[in-house]
């Protein structure tokens, strides 16, 4: 049980002891403060929810997210993604402050300060890192609360992003022909099979059927700034997949065997070194002078190999749910909405279709 004095200040000092029998003791500006204060010790005692009110004010936020770090079980792209929020944003701001002074209104005006110089996107991602180093905080019972919950965040504008998908035509007579031939194959795949580039850089042989024209998705390529390393598991548990190959990748691939394969790499694209090709750097050399030779647009991606390979399928009439086993999605919705878009000649395809039995 806690009790209330007075102090020669004409302040009034909080005194209990906590869970473990050691005295405490806090000063408060008024006796209601005071009274709500010991209240909510003794509530938080009676619920074992305690936390210690000093515990906080001892431990600086970067001390803290360090040893946070350290006990992370992530996978390797989403912990550099974290740290490069971290070293970016949230510690400049917030490193050098105790746990317990980092309070709501200060996170709200950190918040807004940043949406005036960075996206939308990226004012919610810091938030959300400063978020889980705090609520781990909290199950420390280092703090008795997370700031960051209840933040007015900006929103994310939804600006129609411009189709990316290129024809079949394009790929075959534009792409193709200006693409180095030891890459080819590895368009082809992405077209042809609506792999993602982690699958295609990941890919070893084991996994390709040239018998069957199968290709088995067992293991991705995770890329990043330090390293690439091949993770013995895809993106989800609908990436684990079978895709059938259509002739033209079937035909790359088996060329890519006969001229380009590494001779003691398990990789089908594999560097000299035998390890897997970097995104950047296909990117670099390969993907953009291809497309500036082929009279592409700049702006096309790699990915969007996958969205037209989408695209393709379902204007051909292949339903949905299989569509969506092939792409190695969770959701048919995801295949719909992010994937599928209409195909480059669809308003001659409209004008036929309801022209077709009219005079």
């Amino acid at each position: 049980m806690g009790w209330i004095v007075p102090t020669p200040a004409g302040n009034y000092r909080v005194n209990w002891r906590d869970p473990a029998g050691k005295q405490r003791a806090k000063t408060l500006t008024t006796k209601r403060e005071a009274k709500a204060f010991l209240a909510r010790v003794e509530a938080d005692t009676s619920r074992g929810a305690y936390v210690d009110p000093h515990a906080g004010r001892r431990v600086l936020l970067r001390d803290y997210t360090a040893e946070w770090l350290a006990g992370r079980t992530v996978e390797a792209r989403t912990q550099e993604t974290t740290r490069v929020m971290l070293r970016t944003h949230v510690l400049p701001r917030w490193g050098d402050w105790p746990l317990a002074r980092v309070d709501h209104l200060s996170v709200q005006q950190w918040a807004a300060e940043l949406a005036t110089r960075r996206k939308p996107a990226t004012v919610a991602a810091a938030v959300s890192v400063l978020s889980m180093v705090m609520a781990s905080a909290v199950r420390s019972q280092l703090i008795p609360s997370n700031p960051c919950i209840g933040l007015q965040l900006p929103r994310r504008r939804t600006d129609a992003a411009p189709i990316q998908t290129i024809t079949r035509d394009e790929l075959r007579a534009k792409l193709l022909p200006a693409t180095p031939p030891r890459h080819r194959a590895m368009i082809c795949l992405a077209a042809g099979a609506g792999l993602r580039w982690g699958e295609c850089a990941g890919l070893a042989w084991s996994g390709l059927d040239l018998d069957t024209a199968d290709v088995v998705v067992r293991q991705v390529a995770v890329e990043t700034a330090a390293k690439i390393e091949v993770r013995p598991y895809p993106k989800s548990r609908a990436g684990f997949r079978r895709v059938p190959l259509p002739a033209f990748a079937l035909n790359a691939l088996q060329e890519h065997r006969r001229e380009h394969a590494h001779p003691s790499s398990e990789l089908v694209f594999a560097v000299r070194s035998g390890g897997p090709l970097r995104r950047s750097t296909f990117r670099r050399r390969v993907w953009v002078p291809a497309l500036a030779e082929a009279g592409l647009p700049p702006s096309l991606g790699f990915h969007d190999l996958r969205h037209s390979y989408a695209t393709w399928l379902i204007s051909d009439g292949v339903p949905v749910n299989v569509v969506q086993r092939l792409m190695g999605h969770e959701q048919a919705s995801t295949t719909l909405n992010r994937y599928v878009h209409a195909p480059r000649d669809y308003d001659d395809r409209v004008r036929d279709a309801l022209g077709n039995g009219w005079c």
